[in-house]
């Protein structure tokens, strides 16, 4: 009696088994899905906005500014990042300038709710990261200039070229 029953659920085993092995065929015959996606880098600034005081005061005036900013890269770890595109080092390296006049304080920037970080630094600073592949991600590059003093002109005429730069690691 105990025989009997073996052959039953062995049976039963090898008809679940070709069951199985024909669904995988009948997939296995569909259309192949994959592919190759070529490595893709892409930055798309805004124009600035003027900068415009946000907090008078006797001892110093802040003005911001920013920069909208949209980012596309399918490698990654993807960073935006902002340099001095006038001057490599010294004094002028961060600080907004007009002729021979420099703003004491240098330029700061940040991105989204991150911190600001100076201009005037040896390295360019990082102002965002990405872990992961980004399609049209938009950011906000902001930017911050202190000035001491109460007679301090106005910073409408100080200028600073940024370069805007977006990198990705390839495999």
């Amino acid at each position: 009696m105990i025989a009997p029953m073996r052959a039953r659920w062995a049976l039963a085993a090898v008809a679940v088994m070709a069951t199985l092995a024909g669904a995988n065929v009948a997939q296995a015959e569909g259309p192949t899905i994959g592919g190759t996606v070529e490595s893709t880098l892409g930055l798309s600034l805004s124009e600035p906005s003027p900068f415009a005081r946000v907090r008078a005061g006797h001892r110093r005036s802040v003005y911001d500014a920013t920069i909208a900013v949209e980012v596309t890269a399918t490698d990654t770890p993807v960073r935006l990042s902002l340099a001095d595109g006038e001057a490599i080092s010294g004094a002028r390296r961060g600080h907004l300038v007009r002729g021979h006049s420099i703003i004491a304080i240098p330029l700061r920037a940040a991105a989204g709710r991150g911190s600001f970080r100076s201009l005037d630094a040896s390295v360019d600073p990082v102002l965002q990261q990405w872990g992961e592949p980004v399609s049209l991600e938009a950011a906000t590059i902001r930017l911050r200039q202190a000035v001491r003093g109460a007679h301090q002109p106005p910073i409408g005429g100080y200028h600073k070229l940024l370069l805007v730069t977006v990198t990705a690691a390839g495999p």
